[in-house]
């Protein structure tokens, strides 16, 4: 014990870290940008009103305060998803456009070592904490909170999440055989929201830009693409997808429905043409499972006519939903779960159905440094108050044991 507060005294008194890639922008140019555009949404018009306008403009002149000739392309990335977040609308994002290493050149050992004598490289922010102390910390922390040690993604690379403040998280490479990181690289951060969830600020593994995720869940041990030690269990993912569209009879009394998306791609609405016309001749059983698990949603077009099948059911359904369940993926929850023949299990919903964009334009930023992605649709009247919260189901799930395997149980033991 006196090791760790002896530690996280050193924590606090002496943490450093190197400054980051040295190309700069002009901060201001392109939060002055990104404000215009901003204020032009729905979600801005509806939300920056008293208090909220007050606080909206207070983070602009915090931040324009900080910016000045240094300011580097990740200081400015962070600082503009600061000011976009007090606005929230979880379809806005906002990308970097810099990318610094491709992926097809891992195999090119000379653009690989050119990469590695770059300043990007060398540059990139480093912990200067002891490595071997801080994983002895993190080792320590308590299973359910967030610090701790995580893998990231099907690599081998290890995250560990340190707490710099009350808000505030660091996600700091402790062990990697990737050739692009190297123990000490800061790799993502994270931010605690009001909604009890997550705000990231997250490398690519590759080419190493920054990408925006607003309002991530933590849960099963899992932020993100990051699995924390200790936790090895998935059964809030379907893993044995085989198509966008499912049905399956499992037995007399129960049938199976998956849906992955409702993308309105001329494609993707063909084939659900063809489930929907499938359902109608084959759904008959008196209990329908309705797994929409990570399904990221698309347009009412398409998801509207199977939420009018199912309406006409005199089925019993039980509707299935994990974190990464979004966009019309929750409003076809909703309307679901507004029928009084449904039962929501599993996971609280992501929490972004409130507003949409529905020519997905990308505005690129003064400095050509970042692109912005606005929304366009204005849903707030019916589902504002999911905005970041989600869609709490009737029933949690556990991730001990096979969903599929929970819901036929619920289903039993309700008869």
């Amino acid at each position: 014990m006196k090791k760790v507060v002896l530690f996280n005294l050193a924590l606090v008194l002496g943490l450093i870290t190197s400054s980051g890639q040295n190309n700069k922008c002009d901060c201001k140019a392109d939060l002055d940008f990104i404000i215009e555009k901003l204020k032009v949404t729905p979600s801005y018009k509806r939300q920056i009103k008293g208090q909220k306008e007050i606080q909206f403009n207070k983070t602009y002149a915090s931040i324009v305060s900080k910016i000045n000739y240094n300011t580097t392309v990740e200081e400015c990335f962070k600082f503009l998803a600061k000011q976009i977040t007090v606005i929230e609308d979880f379809h806005i994002n906002l990308y970097a456009n810099t990318k610094y290493f491709k992926k097809s050149d891992m195999g090119d050992d000379e653009k690989l070592s050119d990469f590695l004598q770059s300043n990007t490289f060398k540059l990139h922010p480093k912990s200067t904490l002891n490595l071997d102390s801080l994983r002895d910390q993190l080792t320590m922390s308590i299973k359910e909170g967030i610090e701790g040690i995580y893998i990231l993604g099907t690599t081998t690379i290890e995250i560990g999440i340190l707490k710099m403040d009350d808000n505030t998280y660091q996600g700091i490479v402790l062990a990697s055989d990737h050739p692009l990181w190297t123990r000490g690289q800061i790799f993502l951060y994270v931010y605690k929201n009001k909604f009890d969830k997550y705000n990231i600020i997250q490398h690519d593994i590759y080419s190493r830009h920054l990408k925006m995720f607003n309002s991530i869940t933590y849960e099963n041990g899992r932020l993100l693409n990051l699995k924390k030690n200790g936790f090895h269990n998935n059964f809030e993912f379907k893993t044995d997808k085989t198509s966008n569209w499912e049905l399956k009879t499992i037995n007399d009394s129960v049938q199976y429905i998956y849906m992955g998306n409702f993308n309105r791609s001329s494609a993707n609405r063909e084939q659900a043409d063809l489930f929907l016309n499938k359902l109608k001749d084959e759904l008959n059983a008196p209990n329908i499972i309705v797994d929409l698990r990570s399904n990221s949603g698309g347009a009412s077009k398409v998801s509207q006519a199977f939420f009018k099948l199912l309406r006409k059911s005199k089925a019993q359904l039980f509707i299935i939903t994990n974190s990464f369940t979004i966009s019309n993926g929750e409003q076809f929850t909703v309307k679901l779960k507004n029928l009084d023949n449904s039962k929501h299990l599993g996971q609280t919903t992501y929490g972004a159905l409130a507003y949409g964009s529905n020519y997905g334009k990308l505005h690129q930023t003064p400095s050509g440094h970042f692109s912005f992605y606005p929304t366009d649709m204005d849903f707030h009247n019916e589902y504002y108050k999911y905005e970041g919260y989600g869609i709490i189901p009737d029933v949690k799930l556990g991730f001990n044991s096979d969903w599929i395997e929970q819901t036929l149980a619920i289903i039993y033991e309700s008869k």
